[in-house]
Parts: structure tokens; C-alpha cells; sequence
């Protein structure tokens, strides 16, 4: 931890939304309407072996069509989509739609392309490797002298916060599950006392480390779940600048 750190204390603000918060409501259930035919067209295009799922009013799994996709539905115990046999790259496609389309969220710009350019012959090897790596112990919310690897895996196409929802999604069960890493609520952060230079896409994991930390150590003092408070961190950034996310404004696929 970073000498501060320790000394930074929940606002009080966030203690009494929190409160109010159920976290299968306002976590679990927080939903983004996706287009499914659009994804799912592209991704044939670039001949990428992955789909993107989604439930429709009935709460049926469908793969065309617009249909809702849960945070919840993330999660790698979730049982309400079928990802199949091999999970993973289906799992990332599902968290950046879910990303994309959500109106709070950064969102993306381009179409998700994890083929590694330098590759024609194995294209999906480098992404199956990050993806692995964001699956093992320890976490990648955990910096010390044990790793084997240093720095952000090696994603094509991956940004960090992207990258960090996955291992959200993939690190369920454990108490100090790594945090999604948005650019709004890091700036909320920063308003708040946290001392860190640069933007959410400059993070090292040692910063990031720190971010999903501090979210934790938060949640503690007020008696709450981690996710609750980076909510309130993202809702306090859209509230004071009294706007969301334009999605259509920055569309370019």
C-alpha cells in the first residue's frame, strides 16, 4: 500500500448510499441492452471464435436480436447463460459488451479484435494466454516478488479496464476479489484524496492493485460490498458533472 493510502477514510456520503444499496439489485441486476447480430456479425467477419449472449423478456438465452445482459451473468458461477465447454474467450466477449453498452460506463470505441497482428498462424494464442493468467493465482490484484510476469498480460485489443472486469468475473469467490477498474470512478477517487497521476488507462497493476484495495478497505469501513462503492464512486462522477456516457457520440463500429 502506498504511504496514504491507510489514512484515506469512505466520505460519508457513500456510507449512507450504500446503505440504501441491495447488492443483488444494484450490482447483480445492473443490466445493458445489447445488439446481439451486431456483435455476433462482426465477430464472424474477423473469423474470431466467440459469441456474444444475452437473455431476452422471457429470460430466455438468445444470440440475435437485442437482448439484456446482467453484471451478474459475468460472473463465471452464474448459471443463467450457457458460455459452452470452453468458457473464456465467450466470457471476455460477454464483459465488453456489457461495458459497451452500458450508459455509466467508458464504453468502446472500436470492435474488440484480440488476434495478435503478429501472428497469422496462431492468432488466438496470446489472448488464450493473457485470459489464463487473469484466471490463476494469485490474482492480479496481488504485486509482490512471487510473480512470474510483471505488468499488464499481454491482451490484444484488452484495455485495463476491460481486462479487470474479466478477472472480476473469473474471481468470484474470493474476499478480495480484484475491482473493476473505471476511469469514473478512479476520478472520483482522486477527488476524494487518493493521490495518483494519470488516467484509469494508464494504471500499472500496482496501481491498480491500490485502486481495487482501497475499494475494499472502503467497503469495510462501511460495512458494505466493494462493488457498492465503486457504484457510488461512478454515480458520484456522473452526478456532480450532471451527464452520462454519449454512446452514440462515440461510436465507430
Amino acid at each position: 500500500m502506498k504511504r496514504g493510502d491507510e489514512k484515506l477514510v469512505v466520505p460519508k456520503d457513500c456510507v449512507l448510499w450504500c446503505h440504501r444499496q441491495p447488492y443483488a439489485e444494484a450490482v447483480l441486476d445492473d443490466y445493458a441492452e445489447v445488439d446481439l447480430d451486431k456483435w455476433n456479425r462482426q465477430l464472424e467477419v474477423l473469423r474470431i471464435p466467440a459469441r456474444v449472449y444475452a437473455v431476452n423478456a422471457d429470460g430466455r438465452q438468445i444470440e440475435t436480436g437485442v437482448g439484456h445482459i446482467r453484471r451478474g451473468d459475468l460472473d463465471a458461477a452464474s448459471t443463467t447463460l450457457d458460455l459452452g465447454p470452453d468458457p473464456a474467450l465467450n466470457r471476455l466477449y460477454l464483459c465488453a459488451a456489457w461495458l459497451r453498452a452500458h450508459p455509466d460506463r467508458g464504453g468502446y470505441r472500436r470492435f474488440l479484435d484480440v488476434r495478435d497482428p503478429h501472428d497469422g498462424h496462431h492468432p488466438l494464442d496470446l489472448i488464450a494466454r493473457a485470459l489464463d493468467a487473469c484466471k490463476a493465482e494469485p490474482a492480479l490484484v496481488h504485486t509482490g516478488a512471487f510473480r512470474t510476469w510483471s505488468g499488464w498480460p499481454v491482451a490484444p485489443g484488452v484495455g485495463h479496464s476491460l481486462m479487470s472486469l474479466y478477472c472480476w468475473a473469473v474471481h468470484g469467490t474470493k474476499p478480495d476479489r480484484p475491482q473493476l477498474l473505471d476511469k469514473f470512478s478512479a476520478a472520483s477517487m482522486i477527488r476524494y484524496g487518493w493521490m495518483e497521476d494519470g488516467g484509469a488507462s494508464q494504471f500499472s497493476v500496482r496501481t491498480y492493485a491500490r485502486y481495487s484495495n482501497l475499494i475494499h478497505r472502503w467497503a469495510g469501513q462501511a460495512g458494505t460490498k466493494p462493488e457498492i462503492v465503486e457504484l457510488w464512486l461512478n454515480r458520484d462522477w456522473h452526478r456532480r458533472l450532471d451527464r452520462s456516457v454519449r454512446h452514440d457520440d462515440l461510436a465507430l463500429w
